[in-house]
């Protein structure tokens, strides 16, 4: 039963009897679905039909003795792809105080022969999420959990601690979505634009909308890699830590440059609420219930499980297919040949015709998903290309300025003659010809190597090999700077991703997008996973000759090949003053099933 959306909220004692509140709202979200679920009674357990295909079951315990209240409405939908089930829990529990909980999940049971991992969902958070939010006071750890987007006015000292302090709260659960409003639009129509983007992410995320004197004051709360962008957005996932410069990396960043690709005047297009969605429900799909619900959870789910299997709540619903026919037939010993064959037909072909639409749906969501990818890689590019053109703009102004002032100080001949020719080569265009280059150590003196050309020629012979060969050489000029930078200014401390963030004069840099600082804690604590990136380095590095490499650099993000470059700076007083590069290849598993 694969989770596909959830919510948990708390909700203080005083806000009135949430059963009472989580009932009323619960019976207006089903009667929206038709009079039978106007019918259906919260008061003690049922189970009630709401159409052909779909019911509502609803378990309650009450323990008037203890205070306690129980409640759980189970919807389910049998639809094409499978079982859609939304289940509501709303517990009251005195030993809880000064919380009440209530949380919503959304599952799938995919239907047979359907596998979960070939079929994109396309998953929108239930109505009864929204409306229950607007109804109760909810909260995710010790601040408000809002249904849509607030704004943040710099001259409320309230709101702009309040905002600072959910985003440091130790006991958030969920992610914040914080963007500053562009100059260009004002606060309150950059909120309603976000309530449109932010509608995936409906009880998954607290949305905050900055003025420009919100965006100045946070920015002395948080440090630089933290910032939220005036016209950019910011995801905070839980557990910040501004003290830890490489914690940043965890938090996704839209540059305003990017989100400027998407929008028109105030409006925004649709991919950029799929695109900041994506963190969003990842994280809140890997939150398990706290372990004081557990229990709770557990007895509500037998108790649902035996109303749906009682017999007397509802009667089977008639039989209508061909292979029930051709039974009935055989049983009165009435059906011809013909008959028998006409409807083993029919059966064939309704079965190739099942199998041709599973077909179809799985090839739709692979073209979706290679659809948003290249929409994601697109606003990438657009944004490299976009501060390609800035720099370029900058350089020939500067030029223009040095010819000027050489011209005032008498310098006519200097400010006439023509800039030499680059001696830096081109960058390289194939596999072969990165390799050639990366053994000469006059280019990068820096940077020690020891991967394997196997795994690099793999990038060989793809239509993408250029593009790739080119932004590992982007990737290798930079670490090796950053070494030279490190050698040039010892005790410095500088890590990499701090470097690309505010690059020093005269290095070379590529976007920090690039660089993921740090795998993932399931791939660090899975065995086979973890082992896959240890990599050799000299035994003057470690007595073992091979130390695990996290840190890599991402070439490309579109599905399939996916090359990654890893990396192992040995910097500082008392090592070897190097960067040894272990892999260049495709990208590594990230599965156990790898």
């Amino acid at each position: 039963m694969p989770l596909v959306y959830r919510t948990l909220v708390a909700v203080p004692d005083d806000d009135g009897d949430l059963v009472a509140i989580a009932s009323t709202v619960l019976s207006r979200w089903l009667s929206k679905r038709g009079n039978s679920g106007a019918r259906v009674d919260f008061g003690s357990s049922g189970r009630y039909d709401l159409s052909k295909r779909s019911r509502a079951l609803v378990a309650r315990h009450d323990n008037a003795d203890e205070g306690l209240t129980f409640l759980r409405l189970t919807t389910e939908s049998d639809k094409p792809d499978g079982v859609w089930r939304t289940l509501v829990t709303v517990v009251v529990d005195p030993e809880l105080s000064p919380w009440r909980y209530l949380w919503l999940d959304m599952t799938v049971d995919p239907a047979p022969g359907i596998s979960p991992e070939s079929t994109r969902l396309e998953v929108m958070p239930p109505e009864a999420a929204r409306m229950l939010l607007e109804a109760v006071n909810a909260h995710d750890g010790a601040h408000a959990l809002p249904p849509a987007p607030r704004i943040v006015r710099g001259r409320d000292d309230t709101d702009v601690a309040a905002l600072h302090s959910a985003i440091l709260d130790p006991l958030r659960r969920l992610a914040i979505v914080a963007t500053g409003a562009p100059g260009d639009v004002t606060v309150a129509a950059w909120r309603d634009s976000m309530a449109g983007a932010l509608s995936r992410c409906t009880g998954m995320c607290a949305g905050y909308v900055l003025d420009a004197a919100a965006l100045d004051r946070m920015a002395a709360f948080l440090p630089r890699d933290l910032e939220i962008p005036a016209g950019g957005v910011r995801t905070f996932l839980p557990s910040v830590d501004p003290r830890d410069e490489t914690d940043s990396a965890r938090h996704p960043r839209m540059g305003p440059s990017t989100l400027d690709t998407a929008r028109d005047g105030e409006r925004v297009r649709n991919w950029v609420g799929a695109a900041l969605s994506r963190r969003v429900r990842d994280n809140a799909m890997a939150l398990g219930l706290p372990e004081t619900l557990r229990a709770i959870d557990t007895f509500l789910r037998e108790e649902t499980d035996d109303l749906r299997r009682d017999p007397t709540s509802l009667a089977p619903a008639p039989t209508n297919g061909p292979e029930h026919a051709i039974a009935h037939r055989s049983e009165q010993d009435s059906a011809t040949t013909a008959e028998l064959a006409a409807a083993k037909a029919q059966e064939q072909q309704l079965q190739r015709l099942r199998e041709e639409v599973r077909r179809l749906n799985a090839r739709i969501g692979e073209l979706s998903e290679e659809r948003q990818q290249l929409l994601d890689e697109s606003a990438d590019l657009t944004e490299e290309l976009n501060t390609a053109r800035e720099d370029t703009r900058s350089a020939r102004y500067e030029a223009r300025w040095l010819r000027e002032r050489a011209r005032e100080e008498g310098l006519f001949r200097l400010a006439a003659a023509p800039a030499p020719n680059d001696p830096e080569r081109r960058p390289p265009t194939s596999v072969s010809e990165l390799l050639e280059r990366i053994t000469d150590d006059v280019v990068l003196p820096h940077l020690f190597f020891t991967l394997e050309d196997q795994t690099v020629y793999e990038l060989a012979d793809s239509r993408k090999e250029a593009l790739w060969v080119t932004r590992a050489w982007e990737a290798l000029l930079a670490l090796n700077d950053y070494a030279r930078y490190q050698f040039d200014n010892p005790g410095s401390g500088l890590g990499f991703h701090s470097y690309l963030r505010d690059p020093p004069d005269g290095y070379r840099v590529i976007p920090v997008k690039r660089l993921a600082s740090q795998e993932s804690d399931y791939v660090r604590n899975r065995g086979k996973l973890n082992e896959k990136r240890f990599f050799r380095v000299p035994h003057e590095v470690d007595p073992a000759g091979r130390v695990p490499m996290y840190a890599h650099i991402k070439l490309d993000i579109e599905y399939g090949i996916c090359p990654r470059l890893y990396f192992f700076p040995d910097l500082g007083p008392e090592t070897t003053n190097r960067v040894y590069v272990g892999y260049l290849g495709r990208h590594l598993p990230v599965q156990q099933s790898n």
